[in-house]
């Protein structure tokens, strides 16, 4: 007797997919016969068909590979195993399935959604506390009967990301060319006025007439010379003691 129910309740122990499965990024689930991974791509046959070709999917584009007689392994947006786990996951036939974007695979019962959080009981039985999630953390839920919610679209989202960071890099370096060009212009300027010093007259506040020649002048500061000499020294004034200078 013992036997006929054990033979009777089995089928509910067992995942929903009857082959190995790949995961994609978007959503997408495809039931298929996993033949090798490598760290770059995962090669593949058509469940089901002894005369299918192998085929390869770029591991970027995977979120989880599931295997029929042993665990899952699970795969960030560069294509590197961030989940490995031995053993097969068991999950109930009549249970919701919950995959977080960290790999998790979690069976759930009922589960309720609102704008912002998912709740479940991860086992029908009432002791059992329910767990409350950010919709954020979310990947997909798959149904018992084979639909799937897709709280996060991960290929999307890892775009939007990419492209945020190339913008981001973008501004950087247009931000950095300018400063840069700044910093030449500024050289330029200056290597230009010691060795072409404008002929001037400063007169300080305190009514004192000075024949110099300027170097470089700034809102601030003013550099010059007593005499037009390479060899000259160069002296700095603060604008706040000059009244004015005549070119």
């Amino acid at each position: 007797m013992r036997r006929i129910i054990h033979a009777l309740l089995l089928p509910m122990a067992i995942n929903a997919y009857a082959q190995d499965a790949i995961i994609y990024r978007d959503g997408r689930v495809k039931e298929v016969k996993i033949i090798q991974t490598n760290n770059d791509k995962t090669l593949f046959k058509e469940a089901g068909n002894k005369h299918a070709a192998e085929e390869y999917v770029d591991n970027k584009q995977v979120f989880m590979l599931k295997f029929k007689t042993r665990g899952n392994v699970v795969f960030n947006a560069n294509g590197e195993r961030i989940l490995t786990t031995s053993e097969r996951i068991q999950i109930p036939k009549d249970a919701i399935v919950v995959y977080y974007k960290d790999g998790r695979e979690v069976p759930a019962y009922n589960l309720t959604m609102d704008a912002n959080v998912v709740s479940f009981k991860p086992n029908k039985k009432a002791k059992y506390r329910p767990i409350y999630s950010a919709k954020s953390e979310v990947f997909m839920i798959r149904y018992p009967d084979g639909t799937r919610d897709i709280l996060t679209n991960l290929a999307v989202e890892e775009q939007r990301q990419r492209e945020r960071e190339a913008e981001e890099a973008r501004l950087k370096a247009q931000r950095e060319a300018v400063v840069a060009d700044s910093i030449k212009q500024a050289t330029v300027e200056a290597a230009a006025s010691a060795t072409n010093p404008k002929k001037a007259t400063i007169i300080t506040k305190k009514g004192m007439r000075m024949k110099v020649w300027v170097c470089s002048e700034t809102d601030s500061m003013v550099s010059y010379k007593k005499t037009n000499s390479s060899k000259a020294a160069i002296f700095n004034m603060s604008k706040a003691k000059i009244k004015s200078i005549v070119y």
